[in-house]
């Protein structure tokens, strides 16, 4: 009788050990999918405000007093004043709208922790985005300034691809947008992965 009663009692913590490491695993399981739910949803709006912040920044429509909080030099020409503010427009709409830039440039390092080093490019292409359309708009004042000399054909070209850079195309080839658009894809289509998998 006693050893029934032992081999119960043995079945018993048995049984209950299983149980707690099953309950353990489990709760480590649940722990980290909402860890990976919450980065995916942070991801996925920080995305398209990202995106947004970039239409706004790229707009074609430009208001008057625009680039005006640039800080001026001393012998600037009039027109000189105006070539730089209009080329520091650009940079005047990215402070204003860079919080959720910054924000998606922060959160890539948890998702490439989490996903790999694969999805590092994809986060990349906002700040590269970034960078064109600053160059682009340096090299139209540049064009402006002189500073390319007569090659009608040179200035030409440069302000062909800085203007498609630095403004949003309304009809035609947008290759910038194309751009973000298949990066979001790519970055979409792991977060949507992650998100469908509670639904």
């Amino acid at each position: 009788m006693n050893e029934i009663l032992e081999l119960i009692k043995s079945t018993g913590v048995i049984i209950a050990s299983v149980v707690a490491i099953w309950g353990i695993n489990s709760w480590r399981r649940e722990t980290k999918w909402k860890r990976q739910y919450e980065l995916a949803e942070e991801v996925l709006a920080s995305l398209y405000e990202s995106h947004h912040a970039i239409k706004v920044i790229r707009s074609p429509i430009g208001f008057g007093n625009e680039g005006s909080s640039r800080p001026k030099n001393e012998n600037e020409t009039p027109q000189e004043t105006e070539i730089y503010n209009q080329a520091y427009v650009a940079r005047e709409r990215f402070e204003r709208n860079k919080k959720p830039l910054e924000k998606l440039h922060t959160l890539k390092y948890r998702f490439i922790a989490l996903h790999g080093k694969e999805f590092e490019e994809h986060f990349d292409k906002f700040r590269q985005t970034m960078n064109k359309i600053f160059f682009a708009s340096d090299q139209i004042a540049m064009v402006k300034l002189g500073q390319y000399g007569e090659d009608k054909k040179l200035i030409r070209d440069i302000l062909k691809e800085s203007r498609s850079d630095l403004y949003a195309q309304i009809r035609g080839d947008d290759k910038i947008e194309k751009e973000l658009q298949k990066a979001m894809e790519i970055i979409e289509a792991k977060c949507r992965s992650i998100i469908g998998k509670n639904n």
